[in-house]
């Protein structure tokens, strides 16, 4: 079988008929000896079936044979799904590159980022709307040592420009302790990809940690994502934020401090206001309808210049409540931008992280490509959905499709439940908690208003994970699901 590098990968949500969704690889990391391989998953966001072509290319810009099955294809309409593996293209070359996918039909997409027939890492994420010419990444580390292990950040930019070269200056931001840089001047290529790896960077010291902001020059736009390899094995991807997604208020779906089974969710919030932000002014309130207590908020202890980050951390945080899960909102008198990072310290080499979501949204569908409920080889998912409005709670249907590969029963299965204002709930598909689900059972979940009830904006996230929970290995992923009107 050949082997196939880390694709990191940037998904254009598709808002007309014509559009084209943007794949892009990374190489092999300095961070990690392993070979990655990917796949992603598109989801048809139309009524009618999607009439899917897909070009790959090389970083060097020519064309990278894949196989027919790769290229051409039929999505059905209303959420029907295609996984498309490179890890089984016989056709394709090993290396890294691009793929461009014209749909007639909306799509929205999902990339899985493996290590396969090796010790387990993997990775997740949802991408880009569009592109910028100015993007945020909340962390970045060199040679950092953590409770998690070792860890060391990866950044792939993309050129997205239809015509022509982009010049692109990264601005490392650095935590109190160390000192900023800024490498300048980095030429990339009409539709490939720059790969930025921290244990090459000779401008870090070892032990660096901070932010990052991507300016593009000449309001030229481009698109970027982040591989952050933690210890051994471990792996955790999100999307950069483009700048105009910049805002004062987030939806944290899923906050957990030190629960019983070692799960803890760093909340990282970066500062992109142009100016400094006060102690105190940052504040995250949490609400819960398991834990105790109910309700707590918390806020910054130290000032935030622009471009840095503060960061919400239950592993050393002893002040916020342990053994608790719940809902979070951030708020902030300034603009920033905040991603959720997902671990069990001490306990499995397992990370994941997710971005969180802007409150001014008005969205009341959240569509999930890939629901799977214990797989023999052990995979499962568990979906968390956020009720945006604080004041009313949201009555929900459910509906689990079954895909068409699916051996089972092809009828889909409607569920319905209520979210509390403000607060979250939780489809976890690792055991029996919704047993209306069999085991074995994939395909995709819409959530939206039930029959007759009024729509409550919503958002959401999946974790894909082994219900087996092997102690070696990374086998935990995280992405954002997409919303509707």
């Amino acid at each position: 079988m050949k082997r196939l590098f880390a694709r990191a990968v940037t998904v254009a949500l598709i808002l007309v008929l014509i559009s084209s969704v943007v794949v892009l690889a990374a190489p092999r990391s300095a961070a990690t000896p392993k070979s990655l391989s990917t796949n992603y998953t598109l989801v048809n966001m139309g009524k009618d079936n999607a009439v899917v072509n897909v070009q790959y290319y090389k970083d060097d810009g020519t064309t990278w044979q894949a196989s027919p099955d790769s290229t051409s294809f039929t999505i059905p309409g209303n959420f029907g799904q295609r996984i498309v593996a490179q890890y089984f293209d016989t056709t394709m070359s090993p290396g890294r590159g691009a793929a461009v996918i014209q749909s007639s039909q909306p799509l929205g997409a999902v990339v899985q980022i493996l290590a396969r027939n090796q010790t387990a890492t993997s990775g997740a994420y949802s991408g880009f709307v569009s592109g910028s010419s100015r993007l945020f990444v909340p962390l970045v580390s060199k040679n950092r040592a953590t409770a998690s292990g070792t860890v060391n950040s990866q950044i792939v930019i993309q050129n997205i420009e239809q015509t022509g070269d982009i010049m692109v200056d990264i601005q490392f931001v650095a935590q109190s302790g160390y000192s900023d840089y800024t490498k300048s001047g980095i030429i990339i290529k009409q539709g490939s990809s720059y790969y930025w790896d921290a244990t090459e960077e000779s401008g870090l010291p070892n032990g660096w940690t901070g932010t990052a902001v991507i300016n593009v020059r000449d309001g030229k736009k481009a698109v970027a994502v982040s591989n952050r390899f933690a210890g051994a094995n471990g792996l955790l991807t999100f999307s950069a934020f483009p700048q105009e997604l910049a805002y004062t208020e987030w939806a944290v779906p899923l906050f957990a401090s030190r629960l019983a089974n070692g799960l803890s969710v760093t909340v990282s919030i970066q500062n992109v206001s142009g100016s400094t932000i006060g102690v105190g002014e940052i504040r995250m309130d949490c609400k819960s309808s398991i834990s105790t207590p109910a309700s707590f908020s918390i806020s910054n202890s130290e000032q935030v210049t622009d471009g840095a980050a503060y960061y919400f951390n239950p592993v050393q945080d002893l002040n916020i409540p342990g053994n608790w899960s719940g809902a979070c909102r951030v708020i902030s008198p300034k603009n920033v931008v905040v991603i959720a990072q997902m671990r069990r310290p001490n306990i499995t080499e397992g990370v994941a992280a997710y971005e969180a979501f802007r409150t001014d949204s008005r969205d009341t569908k959240v569509v999930i490509p890939l629901m799977s409920k214990r797989q023999p080889n052990g995979f499962s998912t568990v979906a968390t959905i956020q009720n945006l409005d604080p004041l009313n709670e949201a009555r929900v249907k459910l509906t689990y499709t079954p895909s068409p590969t699916y051996p089972g029963s092809q009828t889909p299965i409607v569920l319905r439940r209520t979210i509390p204002a403000g607060g979250n709930l939780i489809q976890n598909l690792r055991f029996s908690e919704v047993s209306e689900i069999p085991d074995g059972w994939y395909g995709t979940l819409v959530v939206e208003p039930d029959d007759g009830q009024p729509g409550r904006p919503i958002v959401g996230f999946v974790q894909l994970t082994n219900y087996q929970d092997p102690p070696i290995g990374d086998k935990l992923m995280a992405h954002d699901a997409f919303t509707l009107p």
